[in-house]
């Protein structure tokens, strides 16, 4: 696309997927070319940091952070003020948290989960108990946040994962419209908190236009399956609730990322259906995901990125 020789191997695997489709990216070219254009290196910190997820996108469309520490400082509360040594007084009627690192964070790695046991919040992994204490030799970047309540709908696929709705979004070079192009659901396996595939979850593909969930699901080693957690795909069919809405909301978070157009989102459904934004990505952009699941990640937008790739090449 954007060099003399472009490594074939890409687009002999992945038309096991998607056909003789033109449009497959090949993934040295997406990594070294088009992330390097479309999300410029230089701004990609602060916009990565989760600490800063509630500034970017609102506090109301993320999960509620307990407290949390940036850049090796001290425990500051959700409103980024010095959090006092009761830990307790922020709490309010949680049950369950969740500790993630909010820099260098990739496939679920050093996320625990803490539920309330008694008086005391207990790792789900490893009885960990939460002080704050144990909080400032965890990470020198991290959140607490509080569980999100999933839909049921949700639920049903696996109840003890936080499942997710992984949306690849472009925004236009030519007219800024932020796109939802391709989406996959994801789902932990039953008795894991992570719905991450290289945690053992496993993911499906998911109809853009409507919403409607796919008949085979696939690991990470992109073997495909008809069924998991002990639901049969090929016979049943599921409608995500609220897709409108989702996408909507993806389109909104892709006009508040100002500097980067190639963003992958993975949107949770609260409770009451609402969508919720668990984290984004702006780094190491999975193309393979949406690809082995027979979607393109730019579709009919595909020239208008090579031309502009070519254009602004780093």
């Amino acid at each position: 696309m954007l060099c003399s020789r472009v490594e074939p191997y890409s687009y002999r695997f992945f038309r096991h997927f998607c056909g003789n489709n033109p449009n497959i990216v090949p993934e040295d070219i997406g990594r070294s070319y088009i992330e390097e254009v479309l999300n410029p290196v230089e701004y990609r910190p602060a916009y990565a940091d989760k600490n800063l997820f509630p500034e970017i996108i609102g506090k109301n469309h993320v999960a509620r952070t307990i407290v949390c520490r940036i850049n090796g400082g001290g425990i500051l509360d959700a409103d980024y003020h010095n959090a006092s040594e009761d830990l307790s007084k922020y709490l309010g009627d949680s049950t369950s948290l969740i500790l993630k690192p909010s820099v260098n964070s990739c496939s679920g790695r050093g996320i625990l989960k803490f539920e309330k046991r008694g008086e005391e919040f207990v790792s789900v992994e490893g009885d960990i108990v939460l002080t704050k204490d144990f909080l400032l030799s965890y990470q020198n970047d991290f959140c607490l946040q509080e569980t999100v309540s999933q839909h049921d709908f949700m639920k049903q696929f696996c109840s003890t994962s936080l499942n997710t709705i992984r949306l690849c979004l472009y925004r236009s070079v030519s007219n800024n419209e932020p796109i939802v192009t391709a989406a996959i659901f994801r789902i932990g396996k039953q008795g894991a908190f992570l719905d991450n595939t290289h945690a053992g979850g496993k993911f499906i593909g998911v109809d853009v236009a409507t919403g409607e969930i796919g008949k085979l699901v696939i690991d990470q080693y992109l073997n495909r399956h008809k069924e998991w957690n002990g639901i049969d795909f090929s016979k049943e069919t599921f409608v995500i609730p609220n897709w409108k809405d989702i996408i909507s909301f993806a389109e909104y978070i892709g006009t508040r990322i100002h500097h980067h157009r190639l963003i992958s989102l993975d949107i949770a459904l609260n409770e009451e259906g609402k969508p919720i934004l668990i984290e984004y990505n702006i780094d190491a952009f999975s193309y393979w995901g949406f690809m082995s699941t027979n979607q393109e990640v730019f579709g009919k937008y595909t020239d208008e990125v090579i031309d502009y790739c070519k254009r602004n090449k780093k």
